[in-house]
């Protein structure tokens, strides 16, 4: 059993980031967004993990306070699959999770080529998926299909310079916090800033 992060503790964390984005004023802010996209791999860290696969996300942001960004995140982790025998009957299952993640960014002022410092709370849908020809019921146990709290860091390495497009590289960990389990995934995805 892993420890469950108290849901009031989350929705206190994005209830907070929600008050500092609305006393931003509406003309700055939109005259100030910013994205970006990513795309890269990920890698789910729980016991008998798969490999690992494709991970995207994206995002938009906008200025909250001097050198901190407040913005919204959308990911997909396709997380990869194994295949599981139980005496004569196997499945196969497939890992995946979806995120929303209220983003704070930081931008350090010295910290050599690290351009950005992401943290931020998250709404997790963690999925572990079970296709198998007969048998189903024997692997139940294997099956997730979750809805959790979680949180998400994320450390960019990208140029300062103002520029139309800059391309970096974004490293991350995600803490997903399930009813039964918490899974840890790690993320290595080249990002477009724009």
């Amino acid at each position: 059993m892993s420890a469950r992060v108290p849901s009031s503790l989350f929705v206190t964390i994005v209830l907070s980031l929600g008050l500092v984005v609305s006393a931003v004023p509406r003309a700055a802010r939109a005259a100030s967004a910013s994205g970006h996209l990513s795309i890269g791999y990920s890698k789910l860290f729980v016991t008998n993990a798969p490999g690992g696969s494709l991970s995207i996300g994206g995002g938009v942001d906008i200025p909250a306070f001097e050198n901190v960004r407040a913005g919204l995140d959308l990911g997909f982790h396709l997380l990869g699959s194994r295949t599981v025998v139980r005496g004569s009957l196997f499945t196969n299952v497939d890992y995946s999770l979806f995120e929303a993640v209220a983003f704070a960014h930081w931008t350090p002022e010295n910290l050599g080529p690290i351009g950005r410092v992401s943290i931020g709370p998250g709404l997790m849908n963690a999925r572990a998926d079970l296709s198998s020809s007969g048998g189903g019921v024997a692997f139940s146990d294997l099956a997730v299909s979750d809805f959790a709290p979680g949180v998400a860091l994320d450390v960019t390495l990208i140029k300062r310079a103002p520029a139309l497009v800059k391309v970096g590289f974004v490293a991350g960990v995600r803490f997903a916090f399930l009813s039964d389990d918490t899974w840890k995934i790690a993320t290595a995805r080249l990002t477009f800033h724009y």
